[in-house]
């Protein structure tokens, strides 16, 4: 039997770059697939001397893991303290398929909870609402042959302590409130479930734009569909407006619910809200303020390789992760960081409003960097004349004498903050507004394009 103790997190063997190349010894699922659901769904990751941490930044992650498998390094990642920690610190746990650790911060357990979410909420349906022991090692057994999901019957079966507790104050409250009922299938990891993303993707490049991130557009970790419901015929995918449209409507007849899960929820009744039933989203617009690169108070565009974009109701920050690494933007929270989006999303944005993207940051921004590090009047007149937009009154002689004192790190990052700023603040007016809108919305997962859905727990 599965108990809470499988979930606990313990010391494991160091999960290294060699360790991070290879498959899970025991299913065979690579280990970096592993890691990017565990990121994804913002678990706890085991550090090797004990611990654990939480990735704050998942574009980034993303972004470096897929680095990773054409040039293997030791990548650091952000946590949600804002600290780095490289890969060389984390542990080798059991969801890796080595150490103790437990499944309860991995993607094998996060395949557990949201299955067994989906057979919990069958048995009700089929049985009605009892006490929580009256879901029997049986009843959920005849519940697994209805569900559509992608783990085991013997591990759902295995399940209890906390987690299935959640799985019962959640399907209780969801049943309770209308959001299923028996004429729905439930879905997790399945072939309409994987359909439904597909056709989002297609949806985002029929339009011409990069697609935005499954669990940016949709967070649901399960979904309830009706047995009449022909995911393929019935969602369009020519525009994301008309999916998005289209989904509203199917959400609100009950036809096609995505359910987002967190948890575990061992207290009734479990937070729960609608996102995103309307249209356009419940996304909020934003204006653009303005950007500073040089501290607010103190210190002038040489000291600090950072920047600001200002908008109304607060600032976002931009800067590079480490030396020679893309820049990304931040949310200024006041009691911790407010999420942010990495170097790709930013230019994705700005082509979508200006039909201009940033230049590639490793070969162009970086690229150029090195350039202007050995003298490259190209270069240096590219720099110069983004500074000059907002320095009218300095020289091009002081500016080359300071940028000399620079090394090309510095400069990578200067360099990337002032492009983004420069195209904002150039272009201005509704077109401003519109990108920062994106950049806001995107960081804080309430994006424009983000489609409907109910997000049951904290």
């Amino acid at each position: 039997m599965l108990t809470l103790k499988t979930f606990q997190i313990n010391e494991a063997q160091a999960l290294n770059q060699k360790e991070l190349q290879k498959p899970n010894t025991n299913t065979g699922v690579p280990r970096i697939e592993i890691l990017r659901r565990l990121i994804k769904d913002q678990k706890p990751l085991e550090l090797k001397n004990g611990g654990t941490f939480i990735v704050g930044d998942i574009d980034d992650a993303m972004q470096k893991l897929n680095q990773f498998e054409t040039n293997p390094s030791n990548i650091s990642f952000v946590s949600t303290d804002g600290s780095m920690v490289p890969l060389s610190q984390m542990a080798k746990s059991k969801v890796f398929g080595g150490g103790t650790g437990g499944a309860g911060g991995g993607s094998a357990n996060t395949k557990l909870t949201e299955s067994h979410q989906c057979l919990m909420i069958q048995a009700m349906l089929d049985h009605g609402i009892h006490d929580e022991s009256y879901y029997t090692y049986d009843i959920l057994k005849e519940a697994y042959r209805k569900v559509q999901v992608d783990e085991s019957e013997k591990n759902l079966l295995a399940l209890e302590g906390d987690w299935f507790t959640s799985s019962y104050n959640i399907a209780k409250l969801l049943v309770k409130e209308g959001y299923v009922n028996k004429n729905h299938i439930f879905h997790r990891g399945s072939k309409d479930m994987i359909e439904i993303y597909a056709i989002k993707t297609k949806a985002f490049k029929n339009m011409g734009f990069s697609p935005l991130k499954d669990d940016k557009w949709n967070p649901g970790d399960i979904w309830a569909i009706d047995k009449s419901f022909n995911v393929s015929k019935e969602l369009p995918d020519d525009t994301v407006n008309t999916l998005n449209q289209a989904l509203i409507k199917h959400f609100n007849d009950r036809r096609l619910v995505g359910i987002s899960l967190k948890g575990p929820e061992t207290k009734y009744p479990p937070p729960l809200k609608e996102f995103n039933n309307q249209y356009p989203p419940d996304a909020k617009i934003y204006k653009y303020r303005g950007v500073l690169l040089q501290g607010a108070m103190r210190g002038d565009f040489w000291s600090s390789k950072s920047g600001t974009i200002k908008f109304d109701g607060g600032e976002m920050n931009l800067k590079d992760n480490a030396n020679g690494e893309v820049v990304k933007a931040e949310i200024k929270g006041k009691n911790a960081r407010g999420g942010g989006l990495s170097w790709g999303p930013m230019s994705d944005f700005i082509q979508r409003e200006t039909r201009k993207k940033l230049p590639p940051f490793k070969s162009g921004i970086f690229g150029k960097a090195k350039r202007i590090e050995k003298g490259d009047l190209r270069a240096i007149n590219l720099f110069w004349g983004m500074y000059n937009h907002f320095y009218k009154n300095d020289s091009f002689e002081d500016f080359v004498k300071n940028l000399e004192t620079k090394d090309k790190f510095w400069i990578s990052a200067k360099l990337g903050v002032i492009y983004v700023c420069y195209i904002i603040d150039k272009i201005g007016g509704r077109t401003a507004d519109n990108i920062v809108t994106h950049f806001v919305n995107y960081a804080g997962s309430r994006s424009t394009d983000a489609s409907v859905y109910v997000k049951v727990g904290k």
